[in-house]
């Protein structure tokens, strides 16, 4: 009789009230189901792919659920997404790979880029695609590359995973006058795989001294770096 009489007056306040607390004594649970601890679920259906794709459950900050649309989600996730540029000519020595400090971002959402040391360092692990374009001022006969390197979070170790190198050529059409017909661009592309400490940076390489062209809009030379996953 007990027992019918303590489920005659639950099924009363679901009726009447239409939300149930579970371990709360709050009078009037925030949702249909209020639970105010750890949520066991012993049987359930296994999901697709395809409506992982579509949408997934999430919790808000009071703990309750709600179903959200996977690209809304990704779309608000904090990703590492950096544009630097040269906003100034910057002076490259020969025979070496030097480092390019683009001193100038147009946006960096975490924070990862200095522009004193042309470093990139990946607060989270994940893969980045990494992009960079490189103008001279002129374009002279001669070795000229443009290089990605990926360096490890002690700073100790050193690869580089990109490059774009060839030689310029000049075409001599009289003994005053030579016609470069090589590109005064370098660019170089890649995705890479990079543990939360380790670094990018840029480097050129040039058998002779040169200028890279810096401007105000930084269209001429710049870097990206975008976490894709």
């Amino acid at each position: 009789m007990r027992k019918i009489l303590l489920l005659f007056f639950v099924m009363y306040n679901m009726l009447v009230f239409s939300q149930v607390g579970v371990g709360t004594t709050e009078p009037h649970p925030d949702a249909m189901l209020d639970i105010n601890g750890a949520l066991r679920i012993r049987s359930y259906g296994e999901g697709s792919d395809n409506s992982a794709k579509d949408s997934i459950a999430v919790l808000d900050g009071r703990g309750i659920v709600h179903r959200i649309a996977t690209k809304k989600l990704l779309a608000n996730m904090d990703k590492s997404l950096v544009k630097a540029k040269l906003t100034t000519n910057f002076a490259i020595t020969l025979g070496s790979y030097v480092p390019i400090k683009f001193n100038s971002e147009d946006f960096d959402i975490k924070g990862e880029f200095d522009t004193a040391t042309g470093l990139f360092t990946a607060l989270d692990s994940g893969i980045y695609r990494v992009t960079s374009q490189i103008k001279t001022t002129g374009v002279s006969v001669g070795d000229l590359g443009l290089a990605i390197y990926k360096i490890n979070s002690a700073g100790s170790v050193d690869t580089k995973i990109a490059e774009e190198r060839f030689v310029n050529v000049g075409v001599e059409l009289s003994i005053l006058l030579t016609v470069n017909v090589s590109p005064p661009t370098r660019t170089v592309s890649t995705l890479v795989k990079l543990d939360a400490g380790e670094k990018i940076n840029f480097r050129l390489y040039s058998l002779v001294s040169l200028n890279l062209s810096g401007t105000t809009d930084g269209y001429d030379s710049f870097c990206t770096i975008e976490q894709v996953r």
